[in-house]
């Protein structure tokens, strides 16, 4: 027993020690770090070199000699790394030798020593990269782009096109960069969403355009050259969208498609994109190709809707006095319902429907009629049942049925207490209440909204708290913002008449009052 509790406690006190050490190997090293990020050499360098006498660790040898250099006190520097390669001949304490070489302004020493590294580089790709990162660390862009021509001739088969090309990036050397990338998506065309997302990122900062140019000249270049070679037509598609020249965007696609027949998901997504953009025409004669390809296309049902969803934007973006008949625009949404059912895959496209008959059309009935004909559908899913819900919610609020939607409102949110539709649902609420004189209540509400995870929703509750902060709490009645609420209400119900008249009896009753 009594050998058992020394042992313990030998053990006990070993972790402790470890322990000590440990926590004195951490401070050291903050200290260090701080010192070298004020770049105060002379106190970090004797630090990192204990810390790598100690530890042995790469890092602190690195950040050692960077010290050194930034003191430039080459001699040390070379005569630490020197001492070291004979311990361990590395590649990377060669290079870190000739980068010392280059400060000192020995160029030749320099050079001999990147090129004894390149020279000697083995048969392995991940030496390749690990030594072309080390001059790219450095700045050798040269040097790097030597290590990976070098590693084509080493290994057969791995050209380090995606590496070579982001060398070029730096360097600027545009040209060579498409080479790269364009040979990349012939030989492998899963790279397009990589190469696509470089591109992009290159192109937010070419403030000249001259990048986007020659991108675009190299690219059709490349389908005039290649013709067999797809990948470029659907790069140059790409580009198309990134300019925003939608038109030559579907032009191109549909030209695709009609020689491959495999592009019509693509087509229908630069439809859906058009359409985000208000280009509904556009968005229209994609659809309307799909609609009369041949062969058929699996998805047919959906270009349908995705079709008379497009003409309802466009007939709610056209000024009301430019409007034509709705009538025939409300066949279609009818037709659409007839032959594909009540499901639940059709919710989002009747919520539009709905929406199109009661704020635009104020046929309510009928709008009620369709939401609770949907929400009946067995198999919606949580998120499709609240949205409808929603929308027969918001449809309350406009026909005045004012307790029902806060019932709605109310139970939406209890089905939706872990994601954004149920932040949606107490948005909704909290206005439903300042339209209802609620202030202070729906104040509440709105700024704890701030919050909410969803920057719309959190932008939306802060605009109207700061208006009820602006105009409610520092006034002595309550009266005008109670008028201005019930203005927005009658704005939201359409009856615009009716809003004026309420946002004018302010300045009637209360002169010079702000809101009026």
């Amino acid at each position: 027993m009594r050998k058992i509790f020394i042992h313990i406690l030998l053990l006990l006190f070993c972790s402790i020690s470890f322990a000590q050490v440990g926590n004195q190997t951490q401070n050291k090293s903050m200290l260090a770090s701080s010192f070298y990020r004020n770049n105060e050499f002379a106190k970090a360098a004797p630090l990192y070199l204990e810390l790598f006498e100690s530890s042995n660790m790469p890092y602190y040898f690195d950040n050692y000699i960077n010290c050194l250099l930034g003191m430039k006190d080459y001699d040390t520097a070379e005569k630490v790394i020197k001492k070291q390669l004979r311990k361990n001949n590395d590649y990377n304490l060669q290079i870190t030798l000739g980068y010392v070489y280059k400060e000192k302004g020995e160029i030749a020493k320099a050079n001999s020593e990147y090129d004894k590294v390149i020279n000697g580089m083995p048969r392995n790709m991940g030496t390749v990269v690990s030594i072309a990162s080390n001059f790219l660390n450095r700045r050798e862009y040269e040097y790097a782009e030597k290590t990976y021509i070098k590693g084509r001739n080493l290994i057969p088969g791995e050209m380090f096109r995606s590496n070579l090309a982001t060398i070029y990036a730096y360097t600027r050397n545009y040209s060579r960069m498409m080479e790269e990338y364009l040979q990349l998506l012939k030989e492998n065309e899963n790279q397009l969403p990589a190469v696509e997302g470089r591109l992009n990122s290159l192109i937010r900062y070419d403030f000249d355009n001259s990048l986007q140019t020659l991108i675009k000249k190299e690219v059709l270049k490349k389908t005039i050259e290649d013709p067999g070679t797809i990948i470029y037509n659907r790069l140059l598609i790409w580009f198309f969208v990134q300019e925003q020249n939608y038109s030559q965007a579907l032009v191109n696609s549909i030209a695709l498609d009609k020689r491959t027949k495999t592009e019509e998901g693509n087509i229908f997504n630069f439809a859906q994109s058009a359409l985000q953009n208000n280009l509904f025409d556009i968005a229209l004669n994609g659809l309307n190709y799909l609609l009369n390809r041949q062969p058929v296309i699996a998805n047919i049902d959906e270009v349908k809707k995705e079709i008379v969803i497009v003409e309802y934007n466009k007939y709610i973006s056209t000024p009301n006095k430019e409007r034509t008949s709705p009538d025939e625009l409300v066949s279609r949404f009818d037709k659409i319902i007839n032959e594909l059912g009540y499901t639940a895959g059709n919710s989002a496209f009747i919520i539009n429907y709905a929406h199109f008959l009661a704020f635009y059309l104020n046929r309510t009935e009928k709008a009620f009629d369709i939401l609770n004909n949907a929400i009946k559908i067995s198999s919606l899913s949580n998120l499709q049942r609240s949205a409808l819900r929603m929308e027969l919610a918001d449809l309350d609020v406009y026909d005045n049925n004012l307790w029902e939607a806060t019932l709605l409102y109310a139970q939406i949110i209890d089905a939706n207490r872990e994601n954004p539709v149920g932040d949606e649902a107490k948005l909704k609420k909290a206005k439903l209440s300042f339209y209802l004189g609620e202030i202070s209540w729906a104040k509440d509400q709105l700024d704890v909204l701030k919050a909410s995870t969803s920057k719309m929703i959190a932008n939306d509750a802060m605009d109207l708290s700061l208006l009820i902060s602006a105009y409610y709490e520092l006034d002595t009645t309550d009266v005008p913002i109670q008028l201005f609420a019930r203005g927005d209400l009658l704005l939201y119900q359409n009856k615009e008449k009716q809003a004026v008249e309420t946002y004018d009896s302010i300045t009637t009753l209360f002169p010079g009052h702000l809101l009026g």
